[in-house]
């Protein structure tokens, strides 16, 4: 009897961009990120118009944003550029003054050897959301990294 049944490839193992980055981790990045911002003077207006009252919900997606790139677990089932594109078009400098405080806040955080894959995925996230809320799609992206 012949065997017809489809090759099944198994799944690709989800390794984190960091063996020392934990769920824990960066549950304490999101927490301790978001209540700088909330207090941050050019970033606090932008998400307060947006995550009015209670940000425990906003939290939540966001740990289960950041445990998707970093540790691969595939639990985000968000559109993030709709969201933002909803923003309206966001100056240049509030996407630098976000990338310092959430470097600061690795920095802070993380072991060394992990800071930069961290502060690089935030970098890419922030190219494309610029990218989409741009509206000029023959703009080049900014140079966000200040390490080079």
């Amino acid at each position: 009897m012949a065997d017809n049944s489809i090759p099944v490839r198994g799944s690709t193992p989800r390794e984190p961009a960091h063996p020392s980055i934990t769920a824990e981790l960066i549950s304490e990045l999101v927490e301790r990120f978001y209540e700088r911002i909330q207090v941050d003077a050019r970033l606090a207006p932008i998400f307060k118009k947006h995550v009015p009252g209670e940000w425990g919900p906003h939290l939540e997606i966001m740990k289960g944003f950041w445990r998707s790139v970093l540790l691969k677990t595939g639990e985000y089932n968000g559109r993030p550029v709709p969201v933002h594109v909803k923003l309206g078009r966001l100056d240049t400098e509030d996407y630098r003054a976000w990338l310092s405080l959430f470097g600061a806040t690795v920095e802070e955080i993380f072991e060394p050897d992990a800071q930069p894959i961290i502060v690089e995925a935030a970098e890419r996230i922030a190219t494309s959301l610029w990218l989409a809320t741009n509206g000029d799609l023959l703009a080049k992206p900014p140079e966000w990294s200040t390490s080079d």
